[in-house]
């Protein structure tokens, strides 16, 4: 149950993360298209404060105009004339801006009468003052009576006041309707705001929540995998403990089966020189005796033969016999040895190696190249014998009829040191790549010397220096032979070989 769980809540984190990211999408959409609405709302406001400021600077240009014109009606006085004239340009600049700032979309239809009629009252008023200040200028002010132009005039102004009052009324409710809508859209958006802010709360102590539980987990499994790291880690050098004792006893077991071998064969040896006497003193006597009597000496010819030829196969067989042992011999020996690593010069050790059969490669007519090859640190013994081995086991297989030709290459890789014995032999077998490294086992015709265990002893030595070997080979067409080392420090590889 608690898995399951564990398993929803680490599967729930992407979803989470998504939600987040959609509310915090939502949250800044929702708040662009607020502050949008907010700007609109505080720009109509602007509009209906402007208006209203135009209509009552229009209110009171008409105003001073109808002051200074009846001054001008009851004096005549040049001043009121010139304050008369400037008053009728500024009742026009008025109109224009008034009717300027009430150009908004908003409310325009039921604004567009009033504004008309206004328009309407004012053009009048100004006809009037118009014909009032060319009246003065002629001089004929005394034809009009004064009070009925006063109440002409009053009754024009009464209508621009009329007028501009029921505008400001409607610029006053477009006001109020825009303010109304700015505290709605700034409610909305602090609602918006504080929503949005609960949710990223929420969700942030949910995350928090479900990073410390991944958290424990995690903690957990690497205690779990440090446990289980340690418990392998004894469990290695255990094996590897039981491994080194066991290898130990075999080499020991070997060394000892060799030198027990060893003693019954020179006991054999030892007896088949003194058949060697006795037969000499044997065949001497028949000789006599045959002599003496006058016998025919072929059947004790014959006898001879079969117990020389009796003789011969004891000997080779214990000079072989002698070479195995000998050979398990070295084997364990080099097994036992501790390898003494440094620096070496891999192309001048390969070239006395090969200078090491310069006979047999004159006597074979083969050629032997040596390329740069690349250093390494490893055991100077272990590599003459293995790059020995290998040439001698070259020159050995090469094809009767054509001139041998073996090759010796290297080269690095990141980790690793590669060197290659390549010849044009007569190859081996597919069949036979592994056995070739089996002790005792042998490829092809026995028709050369060897007991096969040089190939043995040589992947026992590359094996000691942390490396591997492998071949390349087909029937008649050459063998390829690759040494592949690790490229280490040297007190790295010590280290490796004291384990």
């Amino acid at each position: 149950m608690t898995s399951r769980f564990s398993s929803s809540l680490a599967a729930s984190q992407p979803a989470l993360l998504a939600l987040g990211f959609a509310i915090l999408a939502m949250i800044s959409g929702t708040s662009v298209w607020l502050v949008a609405q907010t700007r609109g709302d505080s720009k109509q406001v602007m509009w209906t404060l402007t208006a209203k400021e135009k209509l009552l600077d229009l209110q009171g240009q008409v105003w001073r105009a109808e002051s200074d014109q009846r001054g001008l009606l009851l004096t005549g006085a040049g001043r009121y004339r010139d304050a008369f004239l400037a008053d009728i340009e500024a009742v026009k600049n008025a109109l224009a801006e008034a009717k300027a700032a009430l150009s908004s979309d908003v409310g325009k239809e039921s604004r567009q009468p009033l504004v008309a009629r206004l328009e309407a009252a004012v053009t009048a008023e100004l006809a009037l003052l118009e014909e009032t200040a060319a009246k003065g200028q002629n001089g004929e002010l005394d034809r009009f009576p004064a009070l009925g132009n006063d109440a002409l005039v009053q009754s024009r102004a009464e209508d621009i006041r009329i007028n501009i009052a029921q505008l400001v009324r409607h610029e006053q409710q477009l006001l109020s309707e825009a303010v109304g809508a700015s505290q709605s859209t700034a409610h909305l958006l602090l609602i918006a705001s504080l929503f949005g802010a609960s949710l990223i709360i929420a969700l942030a102590t949910t995350s928090v929540a479900l990073v410390r539980h991944s958290t424990s987990r995690l903690k957990t499994a690497q205690r779990a995998l440090e446990e289980a790291n340690e418990s392998l880690e004894a469990t290695v050098a255990r094996r590897t403990a039981e491994l080194r004792e066991a290898n130990e006893e075999i080499q020991h077991f070997a060394h000892i089966v060799s030198h027990d071998l060893r003693s019954p064969l020179v006991n054999i040896m030892g007896f088949t020189g003194e058949l060697e006497v006795l037969r000499k003193e044997l065949f001497g006597r028949i000789s006599l005796l045959r002599a003496r009597h006058e016998v025919d000496p072929e059947p004790d010819e014959r006898l001879a033969e079969e117990f020389d030829e009796a003789l011969s196969f004891i000997k080779n067989s214990i000079t072989h016999m002698d070479r195995l042992i000998k050979a398990i011999l070295k084997l364990t020996r080099e097994g036992r040895r501790e390898l003494r690593l440094e620096l070496i010069n891999m192309t001048e050790l390969a070239r006395t190696a090969a200078d090491g059969f310069s006979y047999q490669s004159h006597e074979a007519g083969a050629l032997i190249i040596i390329d740069s090859l690349p250093s390494c640190v490893g055991d100077r013994l272990a590599l003459e014998q293995i790059f020995a081995n290998l040439l001698e086991n070259a020159l050995k297989y090469l094809r009767d009829g054509i001139p041998g030709q073996i090759q010796v290459t290297g080269r690095t890789t990141a980790s690793e040191v590669v060197y290659e014995v390549n010849d044009n032999g007569r190859g081996i077998d597919p069949m036979d790549r592994e056995r070739i490294f089996e002790i005792f086992r042998r490829s092809g015709p026995q028709d050369r010397p060897g007991e096969g265990i040089g190939l043995t002893y040589v992947r026992t030595l590359v094996r000691r220096l942390g490396g591997a070997i492998t071949v390349r080979s087909g029937t008649g067409g050459g063998s390829t032979f690759t040494v592949t080392l690790p490229r280490r420090t040297a007190s790295a590889l010590q280290e490796k070989t004291h384990d």
